[in-house]
């Protein structure tokens, strides 16, 4: 009896202990869009940049991103506002694009395409921008470290 008590304890602990150090779940495969993006603002220079949120071609988008860690791909020609409360976000703004994002926490990241205007503003500093040779890109940085 005292060995089939110890087996569902150690059954039980199993459990739980593999169910605790599981991963988060990310998005499904269908919320996510792959698109080719502008160079990376962290310099891994992925060749796709996978999203959780789309804005499609001349379209106007507004996205919010309570937790932070959230992604966004705003094609060309549309105008994206992206509130990001958590920090770590990235943006991929397409040619033509006009993209706002508003980054409370910090290290959110922008790709801005050929022709493409963004602004960031950056509450808890380290936040970067990658920029086209002809696109515009504007930074409010509060607490340093920005580039």
């Amino acid at each position: 009896m005292i060995r089939v008590v110890d087996l569902v304890s150690l059954a039980l602990l199993v459990g739980c202990v593999s169910s605790t150090h599981r991963s988060p779940p990310g998005p499904s495969p269908a919320a996510s869009v792959l698109a080719a993006a502008p160079e990376d603002p962290y310099g891994s220079a992925p060749e796709v940049f996978v999203a959780d949120q789309y804005c499609a071609p001349d379209a106007e988008c507004s996205f919010e991103c309570p937790a932070g860690g959230c992604s966004f791909l705003c094609a060309g020609g549309s105008t994206c506002d992206i509130e990001c409360d958590g920090g770590n976000c990235r943006l991929s703004c397409g040619a033509g694009a006009r993209c706002n994002l508003e980054c409370d926490g910090g290290q959110c990241g922008t790709g801005c395409g050929q022709g493409a205007t963004c602004n960031l503003e950056c509450d808890g500093g380290s936040c970067a921008h990658a920029c086209a040779p002809d696109a515009t890109c504007n930074a409010d940085c509060d607490g340093g470290n920005c580039t």
